[in-house]
């Protein structure tokens, strides 16, 4: 399995992952707000990058399934809030994942206690 691209941007701090339940699981994550990321994207005040956003939900479900993927089809991305690391360094990815041979369909949500930040649909082939 490939190395996470977003090397030292956010770290998982707790997850219900096991493996009776595969399909429905949250990992809770914490935000690297020092990450060079945001000295290009909002230095002053700092923004997660929604292809960042993407990309955790994509890492935590290769790394929790050992697999790696390409996503094929997103049915739905959208970016409901600004995530400011100084401020929400702390979030809450919920994930529905469904496994067939060749691909995994997956809803996600990144949120912060009530607050949605981002929801994502989409399929990934499995590589």
């Amino acid at each position: 399995m490939r190395a996470n691209l977003l090397s030292d941007f956010y770290a998982e701090t707790a997850s219900n992952f096991n493996e009776e339940n595969t399909a429905n699981f949250t990992v809770a994550i914490s935000l690297n707000p020092e990450h060079p990321i945001y000295k290009g994207h909002f230095e002053q005040i700092p923004i997660v990058p929604g292809v960042c956003q993407f990309q955790i939900i994509k890492e935590l479900v290769m790394a929790k399934f050992q697999v790696n993927l390409i996503l094929t089809e997103s049915d739905s991305i959208k970016h409901l809030g600004m995530i400011n690391p100084l401020i929400n360094s702390e979030l809450l990815v919920t994930l529905n994942v469904i496994q067939s041979e060749a691909e995994m369909s997956v809803n996600a949500s990144i949120s912060f206690e009530k607050t949605i930040f981002t929801k994502f649909k989409g399929k990934f082939a499995l590589v």
